[in-house]
């Protein structure tokens, strides 16, 4: 049993060695994404506060008469008030999307993430999707399986030697063995929770989150109207205390406004609570909270991301996200070069066998 699961940690490790590199890497960098984004481009998402800032109804018509032939569709509102807001735009011709940063207390459209350079957002799609739209995301998930199966399958080849730690001055093989070994051991349970968070988070984006976020009837709520502002007003009324990170407009007939609600313990971006409404009346269709969901959601949903990303105490569990990532960097690096000096060693026995053999054969022809 312990040569199956031996051989299936060398494989599995050969094969995903390259998507896990960039998989580490890019979540090393997003988990740290808002701070990056804002570093490396402040002429879109700073603003200086001028009093308070638009009705967001007034805000909409003001971004939808910059950008003819675009709709709004989307608000990712700011955390701060010296940061702008970023919107999703819809293209009514053609449904293309475009996001675009805007001043909030002028309505000023500052630039789009296609202006300059967006490395950033091309990371966390690299992150999500290998670059490559469902194709990459499926990509992305197996190398998470990958991932959990190295995790355990890890263990077993640790164990008889328990490696704790290494020393710099060892030759070059033994020190790359202990070094994938120790940094294996100590980090195991971290890519066994990133490979299952992971899993749950591409998940959620399907029958899972549907499952857990089983609405609430809500009909006694009529709202207060159809507007942007009646509509905040009244998903606030129904999860009191919490704040609004997204609005999401109706893309297509049929679809509720969706607002994304988070209460302050929740370190989620997005937030793990939400409220729907009825686009025609603004009446509420549902609400889901995770204050009073059952221990499951709130571990499943909310948790998940929180652990996945290091937003659970913020930026110390950061930083120590970040570490984990590069270790798995250092792990996929490490561990084909364990295969590789023991393959060389193993050619170059053969060679040196054949060399004997034929040295022996002329030896004896020689002699007779």
């Amino acid at each position: 049993m312990r040569k199956v699961l031996l051989w299936v940690h060398l494989y599995v490790g050969l094969v995903a060695a390259v998507f896990l590199i960039c998989i580490s890497v890019s979540g090393a960098i997003i988990a740290f994404e808002p701070e990056l984004n804002r570093a490396f481009h402040p002429e879109l998402t700073n603003v200086v506060p001028a009093g308070q800032a638009l009705n967001w109804d007034v805000f909409k018509a003001k971004v939808e008469q910059q950008t003819p032939g675009w709709k709004l569709i989307r608000f990712y509102f700011p955390e701060q008030q010296d940061q702008s807001v970023y919107v999703r735009l819809r293209n009514t011709a053609t449904h293309k999307i475009r996001h675009v940063y805007v001043n909030q207390y002028t309505g000023a459209v500052l630039g789009s993430t296609e202006d300059g350079n967006n490395w950033i957002i091309k990371v966390h799609d690299l992150h999500v999707n290998f670059l490559s739209g469902k194709v990459g995301n499926q990509i992305v998930t197996w190398s998470t399986v990958g991932l959990l199966l190295l995790s355990i399958t890890g263990i077993v080849v640790w164990w008889p030697r328990m490696t704790f730690g290494f020393h710099r001055k060892s030759p070059l093989p033994r020190l790359n063995r202990d070094l994938h070994m120790s940094v294996g051991f100590w980090s195991s349970l971290a890519m066994f929770g990133f490979a299952i968070t992971g899993l749950g988070l591409h998940y959620q984006t399907g029958k899972l989150l549907d499952l857990l976020n089983t609405p609430k009837a809500a009909a006694s709520m009529q709202g207060h109207g159809t507007t942007i502002e009646g509509m905040m007003q009244t998903a606030r009324e129904a999860l009191p205390g919490a704040a609004i990170p997204r609005l999401l407009l109706p893309e297509k007939k049929g679809d509720p406004v969706f607002m994304y609600m988070r209460f302050p313990e929740d370190k989620t971006p997005a937030g793990r609570s939400f409220t729907t409404l009825d686009p025609k009346t603004g009446a509420v269709l549902s609400v889901g909270s995770s204050r009073t969901a059952p221990l499951l959601q709130t571990a499943l949903v909310q948790w998940t991301r929180e652990f996945h990303t290091g937003t659970i105490l913020g930026t110390p569990t950061k930083i120590v996200v970040v570490c984990f990532a590069l270790g798995l960097t250092v792990l996929t690096v490490t561990g084909p070069l364990i295969w590789w000096i023991k393959q060389r060693a193993i050619w170059h026995g053969k060679r040196i066998h054949r060399e004997r053999v034929e040295a022996a054969a002329k030896a004896k022809a020689s002699f007779q």
